[in-house]
């Protein structure tokens, strides 16, 4: 796939795994967030990534808006048959997380060796 010009994740693979990593300091607002949503559609419609890694690690602030993103993305990647993992969480966006219960529904790892290595024990 040629590199998209993306505006808030930068796209990388470790085996097939596709590691998306959030570029954004901080998304505020509905226009972000299906930004956001777009990229990562445009990244799970590939064929080529059995698993999608969200590495959150620059993202220090997520709206509600965002989190929905989030959800969608997970729901989707399942009806797909993909895994969706997140990692590398700031302690505010994690809690977050958790409260709306992203975590309920994906896996959310303290870093990426750790997500990837989720990823190749499944």
């Amino acid at each position: 796939m040629p590199d998209p010009d993306f505006q808030h994740i930068r796209v990388s693979m470790v085996r097939d795994v596709a590691v998306v990593e959030v570029r954004t300091k901080e998304l505020y607002g509905m226009q972000p967030a299906q930004e956001l949503g777009t990229e990562l559609a445009m990244v799970t419609a590939q064929e080529w990534a059995r698993g999608l890694l969200v590495n959150c690690r620059r993202l220090g602030f997520l709206s509600s808006s965002g989190f929905a993103v989030l959800f969608k993305l997970v729901t989707r990647a399942k009806a797909e048959g993909r895994e969706v993992k997140f990692c590398a969480m700031e302690p505010g966006v994690r809690l977050g997380a958790e409260i709306v219960g992203l975590d309920k529904i994906a896996e959310i790892h303290e870093n990426e060796g750790s997500a990837l290595l989720a990823f190749a024990q499944a």
